[in-house]
């Protein structure tokens, strides 16, 4: 158990209210604070309970003297009642490392989260910290009706624990029981401090409450919010847990939590509150994909040594999309806690403009990055001369080191792609070779259009060929290059862009995919490209062979940046 001296007490277990909001605790009247340490099996256990008299402005603070540290318990609840003993509040804080303090502030949306976590864990029988976690994601709003508590509860129950929900997802896809026991620890609490973990979230509902301001205090916790994604993501690091495999589980808990019953029809959630979580998963699946792909190939750029002015452009450029993305929550916070309010309030607008509306933040934030991250012109440049100077006698296309975003726009390749082609060239100029084995994922069907050839050679797709008597063979690419290493590159990259291309193919002629159709092409996606990994033999000088991060990150960095 933690003792905790007076020095700490003020940051570590203050609960405030702040003035002006509508949650506010009477003004100098009698209260008692009890803490109580969430077991393993789901149920309370008691600590203290302290008595306590709030300030003229309704603010409470009180003095604990025992609190357990995070190798002891996961969490620890707190519950106030008014001198009739009725509840009037209660929170829940992950416990601190030994030595260390969390902060805690509560409100009428902590209070609802804490209820709602609590009766799920008592369900689950379980202190699952990725159930409290998933279940601050879906609740940003305190407008529960009377029995959406014990609703949401089970739903949350089916979703992380039931059968083919996120738990079971990672089990059943490579994902050991230890690593999913580290996950959970590592919601808690990360050894690195710079990692943002649930001690943040209530952080920042201890810089809501304290702020004084019922706008302010509605943004800050809205805020708290949006910062669940980088606490999932960085917990799956922590624990060496693949990033796709977490939003892959995302996508089973949200299957799982459909089959529930809870999320439509007469015995479903009150519709408001289905209103505020719709919104609230729609935000959170968008950042979670941007954090995935942010870390992902800042992880790859620095395995194959990209340099420190490359490496910053590309940190530089995610930190401006996460800090434009953050806005969604700033702007919309009074959205995601009170969609029948909000909407009230602004005459005209309706579910589907405020959908729209926060789509356009995303999709900018996403076009500047793009943007951002472009390769200059003398890159280029510089890598079409590096590569013919490797490789004397090769012959490059007039629009290599250009993709197409549609069928008119040209744009230069990314910092990444650079990255990666400098890497094979530096492995080849020092001795090294690189080798490879074609995959063979069928080609889907809209690529079949263009990717072959054609018994007249005048024509180079599909549509012209047959257009003039030709025969279409839609097939892979045979390069012929001077170098063997050069005509490896292409086609892992070939192969590379099939498997993405077949990935996306479920959204072909304008089709839309259902939940589990989206989850099962992710999954293949990965296994196509583990199969693409093994395929690869790239060996450097004096005979050591690539290691599997290095042959992971050629792959990762062939892939163009998708954030869905």
């Amino acid at each position: 158990m933690q003792k905790l001296s007076q020095s700490l007490l003020t940051a570590a277990t203050l609960l405030s209210f702040g003035v002006g909001t509508s949650f506010a605790l009477t003004a100098n009247s009698s209260y008692t604070i009890s803490t109580s340490k969430l077991k393993s099996d789901g149920t309370l256990a008691s600590i203290e309970t302290k008595p306590a008299v709030t300030d003229a402005d309704g603010k409470l603070t009180f003095t604990l003297t025992t609190l357990p540290t995070n190798a002891e318990v996961n969490f620890i609840a707190f519950t106030i009642k008014n001198g009739a003993g009725t509840v009037v509040r209660q929170g829940v804080a992950p416990a601190p490392p030994d030595g260390d303090v969390n902060q805690l502030g509560i409100n009428d949306l902590a209070t609802v989260q804490a209820a709602t976590f609590l009766k799920a864990a008592e369900l689950a029988g379980t202190d699952d910290p990725i159930l409290a976690a998933y279940l601050l994601v879906l609740l940003r709003s305190p407008d529960l009706q009377a029995d959406d508590v014990l609703k949401l509860a089970a739903l949350g129950q089916g979703a992380i624990r039931g059968n083919g929900g996120f738990e079971s997802y990672l089990l059943n896809n490579g994902v050991s029981q230890q690593k999913l026991t580290a996950l959970k620890g590592c919601l808690v609490y990360n050894p690195d401090s710079t990692k943002a973990t649930l001690r943040d979230f209530t952080k920042g509902y201890y810089t809501a409450v304290q702020s004084g301001s019922s706008a302010t205090e509605t943004s800050e916790t809205q805020k708290a919010g949006g910062l669940m994604a980088d606490v999932f993501m960085n917990a799956a690091a922590c624990a060496d847990v693949e990033l796709g495999q977490i939003t892959n589980a995302h996508e089973a808990a949200g299957a799982a939590a459909e089959a529930t019953g809870l999320m439509s029809g007469p015995g479903a959630l009150s519709a408001n509150l289905m209103a505020s979580i719709d919104q609230s998963m729609s935000a959170f699946n968008r950042k979670i994909s941007m954090v995935q792909m942010v870390t992902d190939y800042t992880n790859a750029l620095n395995t194959l040594q990209a340099n420190g002015s490359q490496v910053s452009t590309f940190v530089t450029a995610a930190q401006a999309m996460a800090v434009a993305t953050a806005n969604v929550d700033a702007v919309y916070g009074e959205f995601f806690r009170d969609p029948a309010a909000y909407l009230a309030a602004h005459p005209g607008s309706d579910a589907q403009t405020v959908q729209q509306a926060i789509n356009t933040i995303f999709q900018n934030a996403w076009t500047t990055f793009q943007n951002a991250i472009a390769s200059s012109n003398g890159d280029i440049t510089a890598l079409k001369a590096s590569i013919m100077a490797a490789f004397p006698g090769i012959m490059l296309p007039p629009d290599f080191g250009t993709n197409y975003i549609d069928q008119q726009t040209q744009v230069n390749w990314p910092i990444q792609q650079v990255v990666m082609v400098n890497w094979m060239l530096n492995l080849i100029q020092g001795g090294g070779s690189i080798s490879y084995t074609r995959d063979t994922t069928p080609i889907p069907p809209m690529m079949q259009q263009w990717l072959g050839s054609c018994s007249n050679t005048q024509y180079w797709d599909q549509q012209s060929c047959t257009g003039h008597g030709g025969t279409w063979t839609s097939q892979r690419s045979s390069f012929d290059t001077p170098s063997t290493a050069f005509n490896a590159y292409l086609a892992i990259q070939q192969d590379v862009n099939i498997v993405d291309m077949a990935r996306n193919s479920i959204w072909d002629n304008n089709n839309q995919p259902t939940q589990e159709q989206r989850m099962q092409a992710a999954s293949n996606f990965m296994t196509r490209l583990g199969t693409i990994e093994g395929k690869i033999i790239a060996t450097k000088s004096g005979g050591a062979s690539a290691s599997t991060a290095e042959k992971k990150a050629i792959i990762k960095l062939m892939l163009q940046p998708n954030a869905n």
